[in-house]
């Protein structure tokens, strides 16, 4: 499981284009993170969007905070700060993906802007994992 995610993260790397830079954070969303962190549905090899997007909220409830954190998360993981120690030990420590930090401020600040739709199932899930409801 651990080597898929790292092929997939590898050929959104190769495959992306210098044009990206251009585009919206929705669009990124799609080109640079949506194959691994699924927008809807369960999880396969990472965790979805709205999970990440809980975890990190919780942590930095202010935008700014917020972005950066995802800037510095995918610029340099680290198994020691992560948020998320359950999806690490599920899926493996998200690898190091050399997209243009103005990109990945888009994403974070599309991520932090959205209201996705958090499934019962996961609903479920963060109230058993933290005893509480998880806000979005």
């Amino acid at each position: 499981m651990k080597k898929h995610y790292i092929y997939l993260a590898l050929s959104l790397f190769f495959s992306t284009s210098g044009a990206l830079a251009e585009e919206n954070g929705e669009s990124l969303i799609m080109q640079l993170c949506a194959s691994c962190h699924v927008l809807e549905g369960k999880p396969t090899i990472a965790p979805p969007i709205f999970a990440v997007k809980i975890h990190v909220k919780r942590a930095y409830t202010d935008r700014d905070a917020f972005v950066q954190r995802i800037v510095d998360w995918v610029e340099e993981p680290d198994e020691a700060i992560t948020l998320m120690p359950g999806a690490v030990n599920r899926f493996g420590l998200m690898p190091k993906l050399s997209y243009k930090n103005e990109d990945v401020r888009k994403v974070a600040e599309y991520i932090y802007d959205t209201d996705f739709e958090v499934p019962e199932w996961y609903r479920k899930h963060y109230k058993q994992m933290h005893g509480v409801e998880p806000n979005h």
